[in-house]
């Protein structure tokens, strides 16, 4: 089998694992490299990709529908279904960026991040807007409570009371500009930081993250375009000076003062949910980075992939989860 074939297996084999069928564009975006397959080749062109595309296509090996690609025999339909998710993802997205607008004012936020299933363009009606937080160093929880606070202001804030949260802000991880460089490494990780989209993004820190983490070229290729305007909420003069005048008068010994008191709560809280000890995810907070994603499934996507791999004879790259609570 080709280098190329191997990675065009594999990064099917991995996106299989979310039901979640590629076009020829996010599959060349996304290919998992060569390297981390064995192979020493270089990334392949557009064209190179589609050629070989095609020809696994011919031997029955890939399945297309609706100009979307998979190996699953059992999701054929993928494409249509896909597509109907796109649909609902545009308007989520605009109904999202309505209500991320008052976000501008909550202190020392220097970055928002759309993840998960509105990165993807792969919604369902029940989806949450999932948010990767970047803040200033040594105000995390400062800038976590007043995100909190300005999202339940507007009735949009995900708790742990909402089962299902269509249309709620659900802001389940954050890092601070002095903690880009994650620790908990994986394939499931690199390609989430990928899909990353910036509706708020101050200082270029989606392009610092990626800077940090060298690492995650091992597993997916750097994006060649990491802005998104069309994504980006229009910047509001009153909320951006509402926002200064919080992060003036926090920036004081009484800022720091409300930074450790608010942090001891929201870690006492956090320390006291029997979410946090389950197994089969992580939570985290410390003073780099807080996380929380207590019941995660990179252990079901990454497992549904090694079974793929195994499948097609490639059995010596499974890959290993960034190490989640046992």
């Amino acid at each position: 089998m080709k280098s190329i074939e191997r990675s065009i297996i594999a990064t099917l084999a991995y996106y299989d694992a979310f039901r979640l069928p590629l076009t020829l564009v996010e599959m060349h975006e996304r290919l998992i490299p060569s390297k981390r397959l064995g192979e020493s080749a270089e990334r392949p062109s557009l064209g190179e990709l589609a050629s070989s595309v095609d020809a696994l296509v011919r031997s029955e090996v890939v399945h297309v529908d609706s100009g979307f690609y998979s190996l699953s025999f059992d999701y054929l339909h993928g494409g249509a279904r896909r597509i109907e998710r796109q649909k609902e993802s545009a308007m989520k997205w605009k109904r999202m960026l309505r209500s991320a607008r008052w976000l501008q004012m909550a202190p020392f936020v220097r970055a928002l991040l759309g993840s998960g299933s509105m990165a993807y363009d792969a919604t369902s009606a029940q989806s949450d807007w999932d948010f990767l937080v970047i803040v200033e160093r040594r105000r995390l929880y400062t800038a976590r409570a007043g995100l909190l606070l300005t999202a339940w202001l507007m009735g949009r804030l995900r708790t742990k009371r909402h089962r299902q949260a269509p249309d709620l802000f659900c802001f389940n991880h954050y890092l601070t500009t002095d903690g880009l460089a994650l620790r908990h490494r994986s394939m499931f990780t690199g390609h989430g930081v990928a899909w990353l989209i910036p509706v708020m993004d101050e200082g270029h820190m989606l392009e610092r993250l990626w800077g940090a983490n060298r690492w995650m070229e091992d597993v997916v290729p750097r994006p060649s375009t990491p802005e998104f305007v069309r994504r980006a909420i229009p910047r509001n003069a009153v909320l951006l000076f509402v926002r200064r005048v919080f992060e003036f008068l926090l920036r004081s010994w009484i800022g720091s003062f409300v930074e450790r008191t608010i942090q001891r709560w929201m870690q006492r809280r956090i320390m006291r949910d029997p979410a946090t000890h389950a197994r089969g995810g992580r939570v985290i907070a410390d003073d780099f980075e807080l996380e929380f994603h207590p019941h995660s499934f990179e252990l079901v996507a990454l497992n549904r992939y090694n079974a793929t791999l195994k499948r097609y004879g490639m059995s010596g790259f499974t890959e290993r989860d960034s190490g989640l609570r046992r």
